[in-house]
């Protein structure tokens, strides 16, 4: 994973952005959530800042394992304006 698509900014190099944390996927168990980083090795939802452009915060669908990125949007799932 090199690069992310920012939907204001368009597509970035990754050192242009922030991770922040690992989101639980919906319907895990309180200890998934609180404890576990990954819920599998083919998905990983996280939140990530792109602190070197537009400041948007991210959310990010990924393949641990590989580290290809399958979605990247707006927190909240809202459009750019």
């Amino acid at each position: 994973m090199t690069r992310l698509i920012c939907p204001f900014c368009g597509p970035r190099h990754l050192r242009e952005f922030e991770f922040h944390k690992t989101v639980a996927a919906e319907g895990g168990s309180a200890f998934a959530r609180v404890y576990e980083r990954v819920d599998s090795a083919e998905l990983s939802i996280e939140h990530w800042q792109h602190v070197g452009g537009c400041r948007g915060w991210l959310l990010v669908r990924r393949n641990p394992s590989t580290g290809a990125v399958t979605d990247c949007q707006l927190v909240g799932g809202g459009e750019p304006a």
